[in-house]
Order: structure tokens, then sequence, then C-alpha cells
């Protein structure tokens, strides 16, 4: 091999070698988008479900250890929510899951710890539709008895 053909095959190579750098750095950024766009479409709606599920749950449960305030007036209420079986436990928390973010949890929270019961009611009433409060109304003949 002449001088002149070495010269060019060792220039030649260290320009592949840039590009060569260049489309490893756009393939490692285009995955890296690539994994960014499935978290935020697949994972974070996960994530969002669950701790919507928790802060239900834990709503139900602030309710029954708060259903000296909020039924004072009315034994029957603490009675039904005492005896709820685990299916229908499951049914209200699925309710209140459902209509549940960090503004409206807050709400709810104040009210229970207030013993608001008509700050509930009216709550319910503006957020709950008919077919969700004719559940919960169901619910609560089962128990009331």
């Amino acid at each position: 091999m002449s001088k002149n053909k070495r010269k060019n095959v060792y220039h030649q190579s260290k320009k592949e070698d840039k590009n060569s750098a260049f489309g490893h750095l756009m393939i490692s950024i285009i995955i890296l988008g690539v994994v960014v766009l499935l978290f935020i479409n697949v994972a974070l709606p996960i994530i969002k479900e669950g701790t919507k599920k928790i802060v239900a749950e834990k709503t139900v449960d602030l309710i029954e250890d708060n259903i000296d305030k909020i039924a004072a007036d009315h034994p029957e209420v603490k009675e039904a929510l005492e005896s709820l079986s685990e299916e229908d436990r499951e049914t209200v928390t699925e309710i209140i899951a459902d209509h549940i973010d960090t503004e409206t949890a807050g709400e709810v929270m104040e009210y229970v710890n207030e013993g608001d019961k008509d700050g509930l009611m009216e709550y319910a009433v503006e957020n709950l539709s008919p077919e969700e409060i004719s559940k919960l109304a169901e619910i609560y003949s089962r128990y009331s008895n």
C-alpha cells in the first residue's frame, strides 16, 4: 500500500468513527425517549390508579374511625357502617376512588374530621351519579335493619 493510500484510509476511518459515535448517541437518545414515553403512557396511569385506590381505602377507614362524629344522631348509620361486608366495603371504596383526587380528598377529610354530615351529603349529591347514589342507598338499606 502506498503512503497516500494509507493516509486516506487512516482519515476515512477517523471520519467513520465520528459518524459512528454520533449514530450511537442518536440511537441512545431515541431509546431514552421511547422509554420515557412508555413510562408516561403505561406506568404512570397504573401508579395513579393504585394511589387513588389507597386514598379511597384510607378515606373509608377514616370515615369508619370517625363514625361517632358523623352518625351521632343516627345509630342505625353507625351500625350499618360497622357491619359492612368485604364486598360492600369494596364497592364503597370503588365509588370513592372514582371521584377522589387531592383536592376532593382534603375536602372530604375536613367534613369527616368536623363531623359535618350535611357537608358530606351535599358533596355526595354534587359529585356522585344517580346510579352510585342508588348503589350506596341499596348497601345502606341492607344493613340498616
